[in-house]
């Protein structure tokens, strides 16, 4: 036969198909894989972008380069040359005053634009971006602290500047203590004038910069090359505060849930293929009778394949187009900053990746039935098909791996998820053939209806051996996924509790210690007070650090500049001792705790000896524990924790942070009243920005898990509607021998029941596995049981599979056989 003849035979062919349930079944999966997988793709590339987009207004750019100098024009030219975007910043301290007040503020010089990500709002809103010469914009915090409103005129050293406008939110507020006093936006051209800039000031210089994700990217590993010790890179795509461990989970979750997506598809494809493939036997048969070779039945299927899928492609792309603009007034809430238009080159993913899998797992049922003999017209145990050999199932699996991987980016996710998936169903195979008998045997003892279902399960043996293991997997998908998200959410609600300070105090004098003390306490507050001193690393072992430790380590920050010390008797309660124990709190020894991430970075373990340089005189302490520290608390830490009796003979300043709710915001204004030496710093824009950033992506993780959760429970329907659909002609046999329809439907009901709860069970053990490796490997998070899955996961797939079999069965009976 030749090739167009075989066409012509395979679209005549696929088209009496569908009038079949079993090829319906298929191209309905076909239709779910590519309209899942390329909803899945374009709605994730959005949310990362847009993500990404909201990190990116909590920095005011794509990428921040801060300097004790200007930076470089040779810096400029690269971002010149590679189409950047640019504006600079000038951040320093100085000391605003009006007839009545004087307030340390923050001065952030700026000129258009800025900022080049996120939006500056203020009160009232502003015609230009940044303010006009002569003008200032003040932050809320500065206006209470002063007790001046918009309108005013403050000074700034030799100029006088007319706040115009109150910041209401702003992005881009530097970084260091500096960036948490209350600010006030100038226009660059007026810092000339106020004379506040002279040789020796501790000035921050800020480059921002903006651009695509590659060119950021390449400009950072370019600057990365060539940083000086003053130079510090922040990126949106790397190190960003608080916004880059969420970011990261949330990248990861993206792509975990279109991992599970994709295996939904691909079990729900397998077993359609096997469902089409076992009713075509008898066809390839006679196909030989009249003619064809093996070769050519092989391709006359794989054109009817093609012809399948370019049918799903085209409509499963268009529908998952409708449901991504469907769900852009959602997204747009969810997001404020906006999203980036849907980039649909990637709607191509979802068809390629639908036909991928239809090839690799329709190669063994295709194989299967161009094996078919002739004689299987006339013998029906001619029918049986011929398993594949071991290599060559290796290679279906080697082949699956590799769409996988590169529809994940991923090798190692792949790789797990082919492990997991071959193990569920081998491990769920040998339980349900231990699980399934007795139970059919205890219900036989009871009712004709129990001898029915244990003939039923003997007979459909092999099927339930498949069905238990893709149900249960399926089970365990979804059930894991919703436990990880809600893992992951309560990790991100934990980052910033209720609790969290968003008021920092600094250089607090011992002889203050008292009075402040009360008078935090009479306003119903109880931080607890540190003391801290500046002193700098510089021997490690009594050798320089040059020395002993690696260019790499050399790079680390700590080196760099003057840490942040402190001493106490007892362990902080908000960091964990997690090697070696805390000193006795009258040791006259000189002893430190390091913090973990330090620790790590240089190379320190237990009983080496730190130097340090403190107020010009050197001491030499002994490492005693390490301790993990969140840095994210919003509480005091320090990397260095020093035995108190090692720095009884040096000076100290102590440091507390404490929260300030709404109602009590004239506190500290009342507070550097009274203590007009001591350094406020608010912390709560700051705060509130991280707040909402996590909000997003809590809302954003949740919208795609209801997206799958809603594919995984039609993918078990559709499941269900194969099954019954083989029962049809069973349940009209027993019909005819004198069971009743009743009968039968509750011969139905009881057995995927029983199935449901079995897969449930198998589901609760693969939940906990797949839990436990999702939130260790990929998204960080400490290995914890969920007894609860233990009972849920049973009886939820218990009714799941019952409400689904009411909901699907069709009715039965003599009549359909006789139709047949």
């Amino acid at each position: 036969m030749r090739s167009k003849q075989l066409v012509s035979l395979a679209l005549k062919q696929s088209r009496s198909d569908l009038r079949t349930f079993e090829w319906r079944a298929l191209l309905l999966a076909l239709l779910l894989a590519t309209t899942l997988a390329t909803f899945l793709t374009l709605l994730g590339n959005q949310l990362e972008q847009g993500l990404s987009r909201q990190s990116a207004s909590v920095l005011g750019a794509d990428l921040s380069l801060s300097d004790s100098k200007p930076v470089s024009e040779d810096q400029l030219f690269i971002a010149d040359a590679l189409n950047l975007q640019y504006t600079h910043v000038i951040q320093f301290s100085s000391m605003l005053s009006t007839e009545e007040q004087i307030l340390l503020s923050s001065i952030r010089a700026v000129e258009a634009p800025y900022p080049l990500r996120g939006e500056l709002r203020t009160d009232p809103p502003q015609a230009t971006p940044v303010p006009l010469p002569g003008t200032a914009w003040a932050e809320q915090q500065l206006l209470q602290r002063m007790g001046v409103e918009v309108g005013t005129t403050i000074s700034l050293g030799y100029s006088s500047f007319k706040i115009t406008a109150a910041i209401i939110s702003s992005p881009d507020r530097g970084n260091g203590f500096r960036s948490f006093s209350p600010q006030l936006l100038i226009n660059r051209q007026d810092l000339e004038a106020t004379k506040v800039v002279q040789p020796g000031s501790r000035i921050g210089y800020r480059t921002l910069f903006s651009g695509t994700e590659s060119q950021i990217r390449k400009y950072a590993d370019q600057l990365n090359k060539a940083l000086t010790p003053q130079q510090r890179l922040w990126s949106v795509y790397a190190d960003q505060p608080m916004a880059a461990g969420a970011l990261k989970n949330a990248s990861n979750f993206l792509r975990m849930t279109s991992l599970f997506g994709l295996l939904l598809c691909g079990l729900l494809i397998t077993l359609s293929l096997r469902r089409y493939s076992s009713v075509q036997y008898r066809r390839s048969a006679l196909l030989k009778c009249l003619g064809l070779k093996p070769k050519q039945v092989l391709h006359l299927y794989l054109i009817k394949l093609i012809f399948g899928w370019s049918l799903a492609a085209i409509l499963g792309s268009l529908i998952s187009i409708i449901l991504l603009q469907l769900t852009g007034s959602l997204l747009q809430t969810i997001l404020p900053a906006g999203l980036p238009a849907p980039d649909y080159r990637l709607a191509l993913i979802g068809p390629l990746l639908s036909l991928a899998l239809l090839l690799v797992i329709g190669f063994s049922p295709l194989l299967q039935i161009s094996r078919i003999p002739v004689m299987g017209l006339l013998r029906r145990d001619q029918l049986s098909h011929q398993g594949l050999s071991w290599p060559a199932r290796l290679v279906i699996l080697f082949l699956t791996g590799v769409v996988i991987a590169l529809y994940l980016g991923s090798i190692i996710n792949a790789l797990v998820a082919i492990l997991l998936t071959v193990a569920t169903i081998l491990v769920a195979g040998l339980f349900a053939s231990l699980f399934l008998p007795p139970a059919g045997r205890f219900f036989a003892r009871y009712s004709r209806l129990g001898r029915l279902l244990g003939f039923r399960i003997r007979q459909q043996r092999q099927w339930h051996r498949i069905q238990l293991g893709i149900m249960s997997l399926l089970l365990a998908l979804l059930s894991s996924l919703l436990l990880s998200q809600t893992e992951l959410v309560d990790r991100w609600r934990e980052q910033i509790p209720k609790d969290t300070p968003n008021q920092f105090v600094i250089n607090i004098q011992p002889w203050e210690l008292e009075p402040l003390s009360d008078f935090l306490q009479q306003a119903g507050l109880s931080p607890n007070l540190y003391p801290m001193i500046r002193g700098r690393i510089t021997r490690i072992n009594d050798q320089l650090p040059a020395e002993v430790l690696t260019p790499e380590q050399l790079q680390h920050n700590s080196l760099k500049r003057e840490l942040n010390l402190s001493w106490a008797a007892e362990a902080p309660q908000h960091n964990q001792v997690i090697a070696g124990t805390w000193w006795h709190p009258e040791t006259p020894d000189n002893l430190i705790s390091i913090e973990q991430e330090l620790a790590e970075s240089l190379g320190l373990k237990l009983g080496d000896t730190v130097g340090f340089e403190i107020a010009g005189q050197k001491l030499n302490a002994t490492v005693r524990n390490i301790r993990q520290v969140e840095w994210r608390s919003f509480r005091p830490n320090f990397y260095v924790i020093f035995s108190p009796k090692a720095m009884a003979q040096y000076p100290q300043t102590y440091i507390t942070s404490f929260k300030l709710t709404g109602e009590q915001a004239a506190l500290s204004r009342e507070l550097l009243k009274q203590f007009p030496a001591l350094t406020l710093i608010d912390v709560s824009q700051w705060i509130d920005q991280a707040s909402e950033l996590i909000t997003r992506l809590i809302q954003a993780s949740t919208l795609v898990l209801g997206l799958t959760l809603c594919a995984g429970l039609l993918l078990v329907q559709l499941l269900l509607y194969q099954e019954l659909e083989q029962r049809r002609h069973e349940n009209a046999l027993l019909q005819v021998l004198g069971s009743t329809p009743r009968q039968t439907r509750q011969l139905d009901l009881l057995e995927f029941a029983l199935l449901g709860f079995a897969s449930g069970a198998m589901a609760a053990v693969l939940a906990e596995i797949m839990t436990g490796l999702i939130s260790f490997q990929l998204l960080e998070l400490p290995l914890i049981l969920h007894p609860v899955i233990w009972v849920l996961l049973p009886l939820t797939g218990c009714a799941i599979f019952t409400l689904g079999t009411l909901i699907s069965r069709r009715r039965s009976g003599y009549q359909q056989l006789q139709q047949s």
